[in-house]
């Protein structure tokens, strides 16, 4: 076994940054890339016990404990650190007037320029209920990365030893492979003209859940498999039309962004890495009693990134703009590419135990997130014990915006009277 000093541990590089993680990196300068993912947990722990399992998870994933720079004075590189402490804010649950200000409170705080650690966390805590808001720079991670780093805190505090994981691959190296075609996507849909980027101030920023029933649940689950489309186009489909007829709104069609994982293509674990891209289409929205055909459109525009060549081929639309330095190429995809009015992202059916030794997951919402484009709507989808979970953040919210698509959602299973 070979002897590494501190000093040439901390300069030792992991790997270089892929052309996403470069994007989110670089952009975020401009345009913050960060979000957040929140649990609601029961059951009697103390802040002691939470601070203990952070730092034991911390030490599992490899970006957890990183730092990017350059290397030999170029190419952006991870190198690992190991002085990266992961800052946990403590605030009693009583002295909370709102659990959403809370969120607010942290997703309108980036991280800064020299900040290291590229995780933060906040615990709103009581003996025997706490909240859990983890908040992470995309160049590290995604929302189904952290949502599992937040699984291995609860598995942690259950007193489960977790080993260490490998280091992932960027996005690039798992979809572009040797000898294997890119597929055919439906090119995204370009703006015009480019969408100002929203003026970002945690006084105009609002963040609003909703946990829609079990029985609505199910139906749109059923519904959508009767429909031939998915629960993720149906969502979609609802917020389409709820934005669509907010008062107020232009009469285009909706512009809808959907994030989309790539550890699928080759099995991987869910260790902190940013490994989803994020094709935007349009979609007209007018007709509520179109609404399956919504769906329908949906998940249509989103088949051809079921497999690999389809990811391929989105990656070659994109790989250029965002591997590079020049900033002024990121900020166009962030305002002409994207620029959504809609961005849904599904973290899908989490296969998690609600109990985990004497503490129990109540409820999972996330991710919030924003491209940071005007008039954006972010909505956050998780299913955790049988129940879809939403969560919308915005600096311009539609009014009563998870309530319209909720209705609409009940109107197209069958269930509004």
């Amino acid at each position: 076994m070979v002897n590494i000093s501190q000093d040439e541990l901390i300069s030792h590089p992991l790997r270089p940054l892929g052309a996403l993680e470069n994007y989110a990196w670089q952009v975020d300068t401009t345009s913050p890339k960060h979000f957040s993912i929140t649990a609601e947990v029961s059951g009697k722990t103390s802040v002691e016990e939470w601070a203990n399992a952070l730092k034991k998870v911390q030490a599992r994933h490899p970006l957890a404990n990183i730092r990017v720079d350059k290397h030999n004075g170029e190419r952006l590189h991870f190198f690992h650190d190991p002085h990266v402490t992961i800052p946990l804010r403590v605030a009693r649950l009583n002295k909370v007037t709102s659990i959403e200000r809370e969120l607010e409170r942290e997703f309108a705080a980036p991280f800064g320029f020299g900040d290291v650690a590229l995780l933060k966390a906040t615990l709103l805590y009581s003996e025997d209920r706490c909240v859990l808001i983890m908040t992470a720079h995309h160049a590290i991670a995604d929302g189904r990365s952290l949502t599992y780093f937040i699984h291995d805190v609860l598995e942690t505090l259950a007193g489960k030893n977790l080993p260490a994981l490998p280091l992932l691959p960027s996005i690039e190296d798992i979809c572009l492979q040797p000898n294997e075609p890119a597929g055919n996507i439906n090119p995204p849909a370009l703006l015009p003209s480019p969408m100002p980027y929203a003026e970002r101030s945690l006084a105009q920023l609002k963040i609003q859940r909703l946990k829609l029933s079990k029985e609505l649940s199910q139906a749109i689950r059923a519904r959508s498999k009767q429909e031939h489309t998915t629960v993720h186009g149906a969502l979609s489909a609802a917020v389409a039309i709820a934005l669509h007829s907010s008062p107020g709104w232009s009469g285009l069609p909706v512009r809808i962004c959907t994030p989309i994982d790539a550890r699928k293509y080759a099995d991987l674990d869910y260790g902190l890495s940013f490994l989803a891209l994020f094709p935007t289409y349009d979609y007209a929205a007018g007709n509520a009693a179109e609404f399956w055909n919504i769906a329908r459109a949906v998940t249509n525009d989103l088949n051809a990134y079921r497999e690999r060549p389809g990811m391929a081929a989105l990656i070659h639309l994109v790989q250029e703009i965002m591997e590079n330095n020049h900033l002024p190429d990121k900020v166009k995809f962030d305002r002409e590419i994207c620029a959504p009015d809609i961005l849904i992202s599904n973290l899908g059916v989490l296969p998690f135990a609600q109990e985990f030794g004497h503490v129990k997951l109540e409820s999972l919402w996330g991710p919030s997130v924003l491209i940071g484009t005007e008039g954006e709507q972010t909505v956050g989808v998780a299913t955790i014990n049988g129940a879809i979970h939403l969560i919308h953040t915005s600096y311009k919210p539609a009014p009563d915006f998870l309530a319209t698509a909720e209705k609409a959602l009940a109107v197209a299973v069958g269930l509004s009277a």
